[in-house]
């Protein structure tokens, strides 16, 4: 998605199309964190995959808590957008523009990517402090525009311009380290017919979180979002014990978007 114009006044429909996008920039940084995860050697033991230092784990368990907090925010911001706009599914973002226009991807890194993951992670969330920055007066403007927003969506368009400060926790245990070396899963294709039956379950639990997350969207204060919000929590469990098994085998999750 292109950069909003420049000091021009927002109009109502482009800060909920922001929002929209943003929506998606959070799922990506959601991959991104269990990817970061994953990468790390998740909860495992040192000798089945896990984690090779004390610090690489405490960032394995700051990778999940972000991961964490950010799905709790998409949450927030579709039930916020409720009766405003109808949030049909969680879509991804591929990329994001960072404020020169530079394009930077938000596709699950790669293994050079997650070499470098401090300085990817602070330019991807510096990029989408600036894009929810962009947003912020336009929502608290005097007159119809900024009384156009409820309080709760205000609340989370400022605290969207914080990923940065996220950071910290990860910063300081990881700066300074050769990241190579604390790599433990990194390969996103399976050698053997067992790997790639492993990795096919984890994206279809993956589409299958994802259409319940939709429908939780879709109407999160009736039967319907509670029955979805149910299915949704049952496959994160499973999500989480076929990613455990991946990690094991060197494995990364696909994170296939399923087809529409």
């Amino acid at each position: 998605m292109s950069q909003l114009p420049q000091n021009l006044p927002l109009s109502r429909d482009q800060v909920l199309d922001e929002v929209d996008f943003l929506l998606t920039v959070e799922h990506a940084l959601i991959v991104e964190y269990l990817s970061v995860r994953c990468a790390l050697g998740y909860d495992l033991d040192t000798a089945h995959g896990g984690p090779v230092t004390e610090a690489s784990r405490e960032a394995a368990a700051e990778a999940n808590s972000q991961a964490d907090l950010l799905m709790l925010k998409v949450g927030r911001v579709a039930r916020a957008l409720y009766g405003m706009r109808t949030v049909t599914a969680l879509g991804r973002a591929g990329e994001i523009a960072d404020a020169t226009g530079a394009v930077i991807s938000l596709e699950p890194p790669t293994r050079e990517q997650l070499e470098h993951l401090l300085e990817r992670e602070e330019a991807i969330a510096a990029a989408v402090d600036a894009r929810y920055a962009r947003l912020v007066p336009a929502m608290n403007a005097d007159g119809p525009g900024g009384a156009a927003f409820p309080a709760t969506l205000r609340d989370e368009v400022e605290g969207g311009t914080h990923h940065l400060d996220g950071l910290s926790g990860l910063r300081d245990l990881l700066a300074g380290q050769p990241i190579t070396d604390l790599l433990r899963a990194t390969r996103r294709a399976g050698d053997t017919d067992a790997e790639k039956a492993l990795l096919r379950s984890s994206d279809s639990t993956y589409a299958q979180l994802l259409e319940a997350l939709g429908g939780f969207y879709r109407d999160p204060f009736g039967d319907n979002g509670g029955e979805s919000r149910l299915v949704a929590l049952a496959a994160m469990h499973s999500f989480d014990d076929i990613n455990r098994s991946l990690v094991r085998a060197g494995l990364l999750p696909p994170f296939q978007m399923p087809l529409a």
